[in-house]
């Protein structure tokens, strides 16, 4: 590191110049730049702006030309008009002179006879009079007196016809005379006197000069033998701007020369109105024009061109001006002028900056604006650049020598060996003392002598090379006489003193690699051994997924032959052993099934099966299940639906009420006072499903809460104690949930309570049978002391389409249809109830602890609170009649047709055929497949339903079978496990669908309707006698004696015309009706009842025939009874 004093004076001074200079630069590079770019942005928007200008210039002279345009179109127009005329006038004269002689011979007469005046109208409902006056002191020669009067009768014929007579706005006045002034005449004058008045004179010679007083100027124009193109141009049109002598209006006048040859015979002055021109130019085109004569008189102006603008525009037109528009800019305004063709006039085009700022005033006030702002942008960037950018670098350019020197100070120290190395020799330039120390460590000469490179260097300089830019590697250096050591290097191109180094940096890691080497066979071992425990779990896991498969097959059997026990006659003391070993049976059940779930999820074998299903009829399930154990409890359970009505929820529908179950299970089981409730709510954009049960139970410490969802753990060790359990449920629920997509979390408070909430992603789907509001039209009371039947039964009479209204108490003011008293608790007098009943038609009560099939007891209706369906059919009761579920007709046996079961296990296949059998089927039972395709009969069977591992043929081949034989009848699997990969299996072989045991009567018959199996037959149509009802005597007795007390209010009714009373007798009438299965009477009855409900008039043709219906059912009915059937 010698030297180093020197070249830090050195570094100092050049860092010093170099400062200097960036200072400089920078003043140059911000001001100089600034205000080039700023001249540049104000010199773009002046010629944008001149631009502009100058297109507006253009649209202004583009106007001109199409004003002008107008006029020279107007122009041209008249001028090919008066040649055509011309020309024909000439041809008649020369041509046809006899003719007109002998036409005007008898006016000339008349003529003569009127002192030489008379009046010319041809024949025609248009012609035009025309006064001719002569000189006396002068007159024409006979035959030339007649040819004009022919002419000019014929004048009269089509002057109305000409254009100019067309356009006028009112009588078109015009004159004719002989160039000599020998004779006149005047268009829509009926006598001399007045036209003296018109004109404003005494004497007929009077008149001639007035009329006459332009012919001198008319004969310096020589006129051009015809036919002609161009009256003006030929000599034959002259065109002044004037005051009509006749109605004082400033008009063009064109005087229209007849020559025979190049000799004048007649003149015909014609007026045109200015106004006509000047709204052909308005319509064209808007703005200040302005025509004016060659003797500075204005012909007409537009656009509302003040005095001085027209004073400027006739200045403007005493320069020499052609065809070619030319602007002059005079006094602040721009003037556009150019002479028309044909006439002695001009037009001029004025307009100012006022017009030039209101149209491209916007634009450049943006485009000025913009530069400014630009301007001014620019100047900020450039300050924020110089504070941001120059600043900091001048500061840090400052502190260039500090820190070359602190780096060299760092080298210098640091811990790790820095080397300096010549890229081609390894010669060292700087190094600092650990490299030294590093090399001398390895066996070389840190020194070494002149010119000599230590072995090490040399050899990183041949590595070097072989390396892709900045590297690092790892060396093993081994020279003769040392310790072999392990160096890891980094190597970076750079540049020292103007020539190619490398940059080392040299670390002895021999003592990290033998430490990493031991690591290495540790994790090796570690390996090892995890992958021996996990082959341990998965033999745990295959042996309790066996023998939970063994176990639930021969628990299959207990469970069913117990279901079925129960239907027996039995005494109390023995249904009441055998309720609790139906308890304990079902309990090891779940336990097995929880078991067998997680074994499938740890093999990832769960089978998650999306599919539409109904929100409510699950949640009450769930609460159906379990208020039993909570009411024993003395637990009080709520729920509450919150979804979209006529949608269902896709999802499965197996997997959520296996959560549910385990989540209310766990309530009832740790709540011994108080409440659960069970809520279910669809999110308002109808994308998940949220259901939570909350419980006054023990409650839970946050720390047991965090534990409370691994498997086979509970809160704590005193809670396994006092309450039991496997401590699996909410594990296997919240590894359920999240197969579906979901999660289950927990909020809970020690001494409060727990609130456990399950989450699901859902999708909503049109129900497949949309609900029906069966309540349309009904009003409804809801009675209870508790908030949340209150909002739970009011939203449902809701959804039904009834008019509620919700009560907390009593109110003696309230009255309905029906009043539903929801709850066990009634805080109120039983007196005040009743009197409230009386205001009602009926009334209801829905409690805990009700029927599932609505019982008629007194004056009201009982019912659970825990089944919708329960509730609408205790609606239905009306004056003592029984509702549905009491009316429903028993299956008869074997009504429902034959299945064929295929079980190779003997007491399975007994038990599964008393189940079919109570369901109403015939069975035929086999041991295996083969003796199934023995004992087979087309046509024979409704489903086959086979186990799926049997000796012999196992169900897989009997299925393929039967496919290959054509049969498309249902075909269940029953098996005490159903993976995915064996689902599949199952429907690959051409199985519909898998039935789980253990198999109980609900599950299936579930299973059964799913394979939509018919129901049970109805009697054939062609049977005339009535099947007798399968309800019971005393039912069927009760509908006898009701339905005529029924018979008779419809008769009642209809006599004094009460729609009302009609309606509700057939509607009570129906519901009966269709409990008892007589569908056609019921329809019906329906069918009357559509009419009434939509306010259509029934026939008494109908009502009879729907009595005598009636009337005929219930004979069959009361005969069955006669005959004790």
């Amino acid at each position: 590191m010698a030297g180093s004093g020197t070249a830090s004076n050195a570094g100092s001074s050049a860092a010093a110049a170099r400062l200097d200079d960036l200072r400089r630069l920078r003043k140059r590079l911000l001001a100089g730049g600034g205000a080039l770019i700023s001249v540049l942005v104000l010199l773009t928007a002046v010629v944008s702006s001149v631009a502009d200008i100058e297109e507006f210039h253009g649209r202004e002279r583009q106007s001109f030309l199409e004003a002008r345009a107008a006029l020279d179109y107007f122009l041209y127009q008249r001028d090919r008009a008066y040649a055509a005329v011309i020309n024909g006038n000439d041809v008649l004269w020369r041509d046809q002179r006899p003719v007109l002689q002998r036409a005007g011979a008898a006016l000339a007469g008349q003529f003569l006879a009127q002192g030489q005046q008379a009046v010319v109208r041809a024949e025609g409902r248009t012609a035009v009079p025309w006064l001719v006056l002569g000189v006396p002191d002068n007159p024409l020669p006979p035959d030339e007196l007649s040819a004009y009067l022919g002419m000019i009768e014929m004048y009269s014929a089509y002057t109305a016809d000409s254009i100019t007579s067309q356009e006028a706005p009112g009588a078109v006045m015009a004159y004719a005379y002989e160039p000599q002034g020998r004779l006149l005449a005047v268009s829509n004058v009926r006598d001399e006197s007045q036209l003296l008045q018109m004109l404003g004179v005494a004497t007929r010679q009077q008149a001639f000069a007035r009329l006459l007083h332009d012919e001198p100027e008319v004969r310096r124009l020589a006129p051009r033998p015809g036919p002609i193109r161009s009256a003006s141009r030929e000599g034959r049109l002259r065109s002044r701007f004037v005051i009509n002598p006749f109605n004082g209006q400033p008009s063009l006048a064109g005087v229209v020369t007849m020559a025979e040859g190049t000799t004048p015979y007649f003149r015909r002055v014609v007026f045109e109105p200015v106004d006509a021109i000047r709204a052909r130019l308005e319509a064209r085109e808007e703005g200040r024009y302005l025509v004016a004569t060659g003797d500075h008189r204005v012909v007409l102006s537009t656009g509302g061109l003040t005095s001085d603008e027209q004073a400027l525009a006739l200045a403007a037109t005493t320069h020499d001006l052609g065809t070619r528009p030319t602007r002059v800019y005079v006094k602040g305004r721009f003037i556009l002028a150019c002479t028309l063709p044909g006439v002695d006039w001009t037009l001029s085009h004025v307009y100012d900056g006022s017009d030039i700022w209101m149209a491209q005033g916007a634009y450049l006030l943006a485009r000025w604006i913009g530069a400014l702002l630009i301007i001014g942008l620019l100047w900020w960037l450039l300050r924020r650049i110089d504070r941001r950018v120059f600043a900091p670098a001048l500061a840090d350019a400052s502190r260039v020598y500090e820190s070359e020197a602190l780096s060299r100070a760092i080298i210098g120290t640091a811990p790790i060996g820095l080397a300096l190395l010549a890229q081609d020799s390894g010669r060292p330039l700087l190094e600092n003392e650990t490299a030294r120390q590093l090399v001398r460590a390895a066996g070389g000469n840190a020194e070494g002598a002149e010119g000599e490179v230590p072995p090490l260097y040399a050899r990183l300089a041949e590595a070097g090379h072989a390396v892709q830019g900045d590297e690092s590697l790892d060396m093993q250096w081994s020279p003769e006489a040392a310790r072999a050591t392990q160096l890891q290097i980094s190597l970076a191109l750079a540049r020292y003193h103007d020539q190619p180094v490398w940059v080392c940096a040299l670390r002895d890691v021999t003592a990290q690699v033998e430490l990493e080497e031991n690591l290495r066979r540790a994790r090796e071992d570690s390996e090892a051994a995890r992958q021996s425990a996990e082959a341990a779990t998965r033999a745990k896991s295959a042996f309790v997924a066996t023998m939970s498969h063994e176990i639930r097959t021969p628990l299959n059997g207990v469970l069913g032959h117990l279901e079925l026990l129960g239907r027996s006659p039995l005494q109390p003391s023995q249904r009441e052993r055998l309720d609790r070993i139906r308890f304990s049976a079902d309990a090891l059940m779940r336990i097995i099934s929880d078991v067998l779930d997680f074994s499938k999820i740890e093999a990832g074998q769960l089978d998650v099966e999306p599919a539409p299903f109904a929100l409510r009829p699950l949640i009450e399930s769930v609460a159906l299940l379990y208020a039993p154990d909570a009411l024993r409890k003395g637990v009080r359970l709520y729920f509450d639906i919150d979804a979209p009505a006529g949608q269902d929820c896709v999802g499965d529908v197996h997997r959520v009420r296996q959560i549910l179950n385990n989540l209310v299970s766990n309530a009832v089981k740790f709540t011994a006072s108080g409440r659960i409730l069970l809520r279910a709510v669809v999110s308002e954009d109808n994308s998940q499903l949220r259901v939570q049960v909350v419980d006054s139970g023990i409650g839970m410490t946050a720390e047991q809460a965090d534990q409370v969802f691994q498997p086979f753990q509970q809160a704590d060790a005193s809670v396994s104690r006092r309450f039991g359990g496997s401590g699996l449920g909410l594990a296997l629920c919240q590894q359920l949930a999240q197969a579906m997509g979901g999660q289950v979390s927990v909020q809970s408070t020690v001494g409060v309570g727990s609130s456990f909430t399950l989450l699901l992603p859902v999708r909503l789907q049109a129900a497949a049978h949309p609900p029906a509001q069966p309540l349309r039209g009904r009003h409804v009371t809801v009675l209870s002391s508790i908030p949340e039947w209150r909002d739970a039964f009011g939203r449902l009479l809701c959804q039904w389409g009834a008019e509620t209204t919700v009560l907390d108490h009593l109110q003696a003011d309230t009255g309905g249809d029906v009043l539903l008293i929801v709850g066990d608790h009634r805080p109120w007098e039983r007196a005040d109830e009743r009197t409230l009943s009386a205001a009602h038609r009926r009334t209801v009560f829905a409690h805990a602890q009700g029927p599932l099939i609505p019982e008629q007891r007194g004056d009201y209706t009982e019912v659970t609170c825990y089944a919708s369906d329960a509730l609408l059919a205790a609606f239905a009761v009306d004056d003592g009649v029984p509702v549905s579920a009491q009316l429903a007709r028993e299956p008869a046996k074997h009504a429902r047709g034959r299945v064929l079961l295929v079980e190779d296990n003997a007491v399975n296949r007994e038990l599964i055929q008393q189940q079919l059998e109570e369901l109403g089927f015939a069975v035929d039972a086999a041991e295996d497949g083969q003796a199934a395709l023995a004992m087979w009969q087309d046509d024979a069977y409704r489903a086959v339903l086979t186990d799926i591992n049997m000796p012999v043929m196992d169900g897989y081949a009997l299925a393929r079978e039967l496919r290959q034989r054509g049969h498309t009848l249902p075909i269940l699997a029953i098996t005490a496990t159903a993976l995915a990969s064996e689902r599949e299996r199952c429907l690959a072989a051409g199985i519909d669908d898998l039935l789980l045991k253990p198999l109980n009567l609900e599950r299936l018959e579930a299973g059964l309707d799913k394979a939509r199996l018919p129901a049970s037959p109805r009697p054939e149509e062609g049977i005339s006698a009535r099947e007798p009802s399968k309800a019971s005597v005393a039912i069927r007795r009760l509908f006898v004696e009701t339905g005529e007390k029924d018979l008779a209010a419809i008769e009642q009714a209809r006599a004094n015309a009460d729609a009302a009373r009609l309606l509700d007798r057939v509607h009570a009438f129906k519901g009966v009706l269709q409990m008892l299965g007589e569908e056609k009477e019921a329809k019906q009855c329906g069918a009357v009842e559509q009419r009434l409900r939509a306010g259509e008039p029934v026939s008494d043709h109908e009502l009879d025939t729907l009595q005598r219906a009636l009337r005929s059912c219930l004979d069959d009915y009361r005969a069955t009874l006669e005959e004790g059937r």
